[in-house]
């Protein structure tokens, strides 16, 4: 039904900018978030340059600088097909799992340097800052604990499967 397919067609519309919205705040740039909202809606999964393009009403440029962009942070990739010379585009859900993580890791990081900052700063006079520095530096080992934990259920569960 045509009334059927419009419908869709303009919730997965609404939905493209929302999430998009969503990644902007996350701090991608507009397109390569809209992009990137528009290949986890897409059915198939995977989408040429020229379906992006045509979905998203952009320019060529401004698809493909978002498309490298994303493949650039390991959030897509593309597949092709044997006799079609096309790419396909799609989200690389391994890649960005690992990208997730790695973030959460920073967390120790952060924490590390944080730690190194405070060391340096132990003669200073600026009490009230070095507290507020340590509060941050406990709060991170605090979250670094709990991700060590879930991170350690998460991969029984998996291993459950």
């Amino acid at each position: 039904n045509m009334a059927e397919i419009s419908d869709k067609r303009e919730r997965l519309k609404a939905k493209v900018e929302e999430m998009g919205i969503y990644f902007e705040k996350k701090g991608l740039s507009p397109m390569p978030g809209r992009v990137l909202a528009f290949l986890l809606l897409a059915e198939p999964p995977y989408q040429d340059f020229y379906s992006i393009q045509e979905s998203l009403q952009a320019s060529k440029s401004a698809i493909s600088n978002a498309l490298n962009h994303l493949q650039r942070d390991g959030v897509v990739d593309y597949i092709t097909f044997s006799g079609d010379r096309r790419r396909y585009f799609r989200v690389n859900s391994k890649s960005w799992l690992d990208s997730i993580e790695s973030k959460i890791n920073d967390i120790t990081t952060l924490r590390d340097l944080l730690t190194d900052v405070l060391h340096e700063r132990k003669d200073s006079k600026y009490l009230d800052f070095n507290e507020g520095l340590e509060t941050i530096v406990e709060f991170h080992t605090f979250i670094a604990g709990k991700v060590e934990a879930l991170k350690a259920e998460w991969n029984a569960l998996k291993a459950g499967k």
